[in-house]
């Protein structure tokens, strides 16, 4: 299932490929809260990311206008 189809949804298990980086704002949010218990939640990062941790990319001439 997708993050926007997981909107208003809770399920049992997440798992969550963040091999590219999250691209719409708020997505990684709906991904992670999806989920009813936090033991249940699966990440996969790339191999050489140590640090496990993913870039959250906002463009702001396009939310210029939202702000």
């Amino acid at each position: 299932m997708s993050i926007n189809k997981s909107q208003g949804q809770s399920v049992d298990h997440v798992g969550l490929d963040l091999q590219t980086d999250v691209f719409t704002h708020g997505q990684l949010y709906v991904a992670l809260s999806r989920c009813t218990s936090a033991q249940r939640i699966k990440v996969i990062f790339p191999e050489d990311n140590e640090n496990c941790r993913t870039i959250n990319i906002v463009y702001p001439e396009i939310i210029q206008d939202f702000v």
